[in-house]
């Protein structure tokens, strides 16, 4: 029960970090928004861990959901770099890998309750499609300032994190299928759809012209993104 209560603690925290971690570098990245936002980061790590003491097993979906985790505790550390050009593709390079080693999990999760179930659908294929589609438009409407050496960059990492939900959507409905709680609902895809709209709210505090300045939508980018990794993080329980 204590460790449960320190998850829950710690989770509490980091969400809380949040506001005084946008408003440090509201001017831009200082040591002090560094601070802020790594310590908000090693909290999602640590949800992720007690969530695999608690659970008192340490399986391959486990192992590969901290991994993804951490990735991201990476891809955090290097893009808050990122008035250096190597910072910024070392952070993206750790979200995108993030992404991959969720979707791995998921799917190891999924063939776990759904043996039978093949990796890809049709609606999967559809929904990433429509969704990278839907994107582009939304480029050219609103005159994005997106390079053209960085579009596909972002197109394979829009088509990656969609995979990702859509993965997320089957686990968490097979998992809930099979008998196991029904907060896996919210874990999964709740978690999921958070990490979406974070990624897409970060796209267009990128290239947009004057959306740097934009608070909410900070606030917004990491409400967003540190509420999906602690409800990611939380899969290890239930899984």
């Amino acid at each position: 029960m204590l460790l449960k209560i320190l998850t829950a603690l710690i989770a509490i925290g980091v969400m809380a970090l949040t506001y005084f971690y946008v408003d440090a570098q509201k001017d831009g990245p200082c040591l002090k928004s560094l601070i802020l936002k790594m310590i908000a980061a090693t909290g999602y790590v640590a949800v992720g861990v007690l969530c695999i003491i608690i659970s008192g097993d340490f399986s391959s979906f486990d192992k590969i959901m901290l991994t993804a985790l951490i990735c991201s505790w990476i891809g955090d550390l290097f893009l808050h770099m990122g008035k250096i050009f190597v910072f910024t593709i070392l952070g993206y390079l750790g979200f995108l890998s993030s992404h991959v080693f969720f979707i791995m999990a998921y799917v190891k999760g999924i063939e776990l309750l759904s043996p039978d179930r093949s990796f890809f659908s049709a609606p999967e294929i559809i929904a990433v499609a429509a969704a990278l589609i839907a994107f582009a438009i939304y480029i050219k409407v609103k005159k994005l300032s997106l390079p053209v050496f960085l579009l596909i960059p972002v197109m394979v990492y829009g088509a990656v994190i969609m995979m990702m939900f859509c993965k997320a959507i089957i686990l968490g409905i097979d998992a809930y299928s099979a008998g196991i709680s029904p907060f896996i609902l919210v874990s999964s895809i709740l978690g999921a759809l958070l990490f979406v709209m974070s990624d897409f709210s970060i796209s267009i505090i990128f290239f947009k012209k004057d959306a740097k300045k934009n608070f909410n939508l900070k606030l917004f980018n990491m409400y967003t993104f540190f509420g999906a990794e602690i409800l990611l993080g939380s899969l290890i329980y239930f899984i």
